[in-house]
């Protein structure tokens, strides 16, 4: 059974996405005064009383996109209400009644669908001036609401209920794999995610910056559900501002691969890699996310460039990833994305793996006997024994009589080696070292989280 779907409707800057985030109680989309600033439609689950549905947030209808995505911002709101249970036709009670509003109204008259009219902006006592004012656009439903002092959410929780069929949050499924595909602008993640998706889910353009959120998009896959997390493109910090769109994207796409199980880091055959690139992967690498390099545009330089040679080049570039295993595809033409998502559900089984104790100390008596640790103070380093206290990523604790004496240096060079002697050859590795546990100094202030190699 399919999760209802309820659809959030309406003229720019009337407050769509406040009311999204308010539904959701999360701050999911990118509120602005900026009109335009959605394009996408943006979906979250929301649960009411052990039942769910999903809640869509659309761009402003009727508004002249700056970057010539009219139409492609009014076919993702055409779609939202297709598909859509219900819609939510939100209207600004300051504003009162405007013609932009009146357009709207004919247009969801179009598509058959129970409306309900949401007054945003009722932040006095005018309630009942601000629903008579609304009458005229001809729906029986109103609720009166005000997203900014966080009122009328029970009201318009219990409307939706009445009008639609909630599924069970059991039905809810997690996702088997949240994969975040972040890269510079125009590196090709939306089409990978439409193309994923087999439909136009989000909006492709050559227009440099056109995916300004990040857009969640589930995908079946082998019988699995795969979240699917579309970021916008970075660009280098320099060129934000505090209040610039981008600035807020850019934070978004942070989160996203925080949130991620593996991230997808998509590079443009034809183009050379960059400081943007860079941030990212220094990103990926402080967060010890399972990633994967993939070189899109594959089909522009195939015949020219040598998978191997590209792989080498990006070692040399990201040396903090040099395990990242690297695919090449063409999203446009499906070529190679099959494979790539494969690779990425083995990524996230690797880093799922706890080593069994004894062999990981086996492990550990073979690096020590190639190099010991080498001491940043001159005092003699005695490890004493290794084990994994967690997994996503793979946590290794090392005891050692001066934890705080052990070099980065070695840090690396002894992951760089458990890596090669264990199965965990692919992830990040996150190594913490610790004193003796008759050392109870060392036990409760040397220990500390340290970069992977």
């Amino acid at each position: 059974m399919s999760i209802a779907s309820v659809a959030i409707v309406g003229r720019p800057n009337v407050g769509k996405s406040s009311l999204f985030n308010f539904l959701s109680r999360r701050r999911i989309s990118i509120v602005d005064p900026t009109a335009g600033v959605t394009r996408d439609r943006i979906m979250a689950n929301i649960e009411h009383q052990g039942r769910v549905f999903e809640l869509v947030d659309t761009g402003g209808m009727g508004m002249e996109d700056v970057d010539a995505l009219t139409e492609e911002v009014q076919e993702q709101i055409r779609l939202a209400i297709e598909n859509a249970a219900l819609v939510l036709f939100v209207v600004d009670a300051k504003s009162g009644v405007t013609p932009p509003d009146q357009t709207v109204a004919r247009f969801i008259r179009r598509f058959a669908r129970p409306v309900v009219l949401v007054i945003n902006k009722v932040d006095g006592a005018g309630q009942a001036q601000a629903e008579s004012d609304f009458f005229g656009l001809g729906f029986s439903d109103i609720v009166p609401v005000s997203c900014l002092h966080h009122r009328g959410r029970t009201e318009l929780l219990k409307i939706i209920d009445s009008h639609i069929t909630l599924s069970p949050a059991t039905e809810a499924h997690d996702p088997t794999l949240k994969l975040a595909v972040v890269g510079k602008r125009n590196a090709g993640k939306s089409t990978l995610i439409n193309t994923l998706a087999g439909a136009p889910r989000v909006i492709v353009s050559d227009v440099p910056g056109t995916t300004r959120d990040s857009v969640d998009v589930q995908v079946s896959f082998e019988d699995k559900t795969l979240l699917m997390i579309d970021t916008a493109g970075v660009r280098r910090r320099s060129q934000m501002m505090a209040h610039d769109l981008e600035f807020y994207s850019h934070h978004r796409a942070q989160r996203s691969i925080r949130r991620a199980d593996v991230v997808l880091m998509l590079l443009d055959a034809s183009l050379e890699t960059g400081d943007v690139d860079q941030k990212l992967a220094a990103y990926i690498a402080e967060n010890f996310k399972p990633a994967i390099f993939v070189i899109n545009k594959w089909d522009l330089v195939e015949g020219k460039a040598n998978p191997a040679d590209f792989g080498h080049y990006l070692g040399q570039i990201f040396p903090q990833l040099g395990f990242v295993p690297l695919a090449c595809i063409s999203a446009k033409d499906n070529d190679n994305v099959l494979e790539t998502l494969h690779l990425a559900m083995n990524l996230h089984q690797q880093a799922g793996i706890r080593l069994p104790t004894a062999q990981l100390n086996a492990v550990v008596e073979d690096i020590l006997k190639l190099r010991g640790p080498g001491s940043s103070n001159g005092r003699r380093i005695k490890v004493y024994y290794a084990t994994q206290i967690a997994t996503h990523p793979p946590t290794i604790v090392l005891f050692v009589n001066h934890p705080e004496a052990v070099t980065q240096e070695y840090e690396r060079f002894f992951i760089r080696e458990l890596r090669e002697r264990t199965v965990l050859r692919e992830v990040p590795i996150r190594l913490m070292l610790r004193g003796h546990r008759g050392r109870q100094r060392e036990n409760a202030e040397a220990a500390r989280p340290r970069h992977h190699a």
